[in-house]
C-alpha cells in the first residue's frame, strides 16, 4: 500500500520530493513494478514478478502462530523488564528490531510486528494502556489496585463473567434499548456502583468479553452503524446458571457478590 511505501521512506529520511512522486518513480519500471490507482486512494505497488528471494507477504493479523514455544518464553522474560512502547504494535516492533534481540535475529521487521500482534490478541502478553503498549502483568497489579487514574478506588470489582452478566442484566433494566460499548463501563459503575478492569479476564478490549461464556451464549452485541450496543438475547437460550441470575434480577433481588 502507498501509504506504507511512505512512512517507511520517511523512516529512512527521504527527501521530500521522493514521498510526493514515489507512485511515479515506480511507474518508470514497469518491468519490475506494476503501479495500481484507485480513485483517490493511495496507489497500490506490486511486484511485476516477485523476485527469487521473496517468500511472500506476512498477514500481521493472522490467527496462526508459527513461532517456537521458546521464542515466547525469551520475549515473555524480556518484557518483565517493565519497558513500554509508543507507536502502536508497527511501533513496538520497529523498536524491537532495532535492538538487535537473539530471539528475534531469524525473523523479519513484518514478522516481529505479527509476532506483537499475537502478544496482544492471543498470548495476551501486551497490553494497550494510556496509549502505551506494556507487559500484561505490571498492569494488571497496577490497574488492580486503582481505578485506572492512578487515584485509589472504593468501587468494588467485579470478579467473575456471571457477575459481569448479573450487573449487565441490572443495567439494562435502567437502558432496555441497550448499553453502548464505548460507555459500558461507566453506565456499570453508576447503575450498581462496581467497576469492571476486563484484563482480569484476560481480555485487551471491551469486546473480547464477548466472545467468552456465559457472554457469548447471553448477550448480543449490534452495531448500529455508528457504535456497538450490548443486547441481552433470548432467555430461553441462557445457560442454567445465567437463567437463574435473569429471573433474580427481573425480580428485583440484590445483586451477588462474587
Amino acid at each position: 500500500m502507498g501509504n506504507y511505501i511512505k512512512g517507511r521512506l520517511k523512516e529512512r529520511s527521504s527527501p521530500e520530493v521522493l514521498l510526493r512522486q514515489f507512485a511515479d518513480l515506480y511507474g518508470q519500471h514497469p518491468d519490475l513494478y506494476q503501479v495500481q490507482h484507485s480513485g483517490s486512494d493511495e496507489p497500490t505497488i506490486l511486484f511485476a514478478s516477485a523476485p527469487d528471494w521473496f517468500k511472500g507477504w506476512v498477514d500481521i493479523d493472522a490467527s496462526d502462530d508459527p513461532y517456537p514455544d521458546t521464542m515466547w518464553k525469551e520475549f515473555k522474560s524480556f518484557l518483565d523488564g517493565g519497558d513500554n512502547f509508543a507507536g502502536g504494535r508497527y511501533g513496538m516492533a520497529r523498536e524491537l528490531a532495532g535492538r538487535n534481540l537473539s530471539f528475534f535475529a531469524p525473523y523479519s521487521l513484518g514478522e516481529v510486528c505479527h509476532i506483537v500482534q499475537l502478544a496482544i490478541q492471543s498470548r495476551k502478553i501486551i497490553v494497550y494502556h494510556k496509549k502505551m503498549l506494556k507487559p500484561m502483568t505490571p498492569v494488571l497489579t497496577q490497574t488492580g489496585s486503582t481505578n485506572g487514574t492512578g487515584a485509589s478506588s472504593d468501587l468494588d470489582e467485579i470478579g467473575s463473567l456471571l457477575q459481569l452478566c448479573e450487573v449487565l442484566f441490572k443495567t439494562l433494566r435502567s437502558h432496555p434499548g441497550g448499553i453502548r460499548l464505548d460507555r459500558m463501563k461507566q453506565m456499570i459503575k453508576e447503575e450498581c456502583n462496581c467497576r469492571l478492569n476486563e484484563m482480569a479476564f484476560q481480555c485487551t478490549k471491551l469486546i473480547e468479553l464477548f466472545r467468552q461464556e456465559p457472554l457469548k451464549q447471553t448477550f448480543a452485541l449490534e452495531n448500529d452503524g455508528k457504535a456497538f450496543y450490548v443486547r441481552a438475547g433470548d432467555p430461553s437460550l441462557f445457560p442454567p446458571d445465567v437463567q437463574r441470575i435473569h429471573a433474580s434480577v427481573s425480580s428485583g433481588n440484590a445483586l451477588m457478590r462474587s
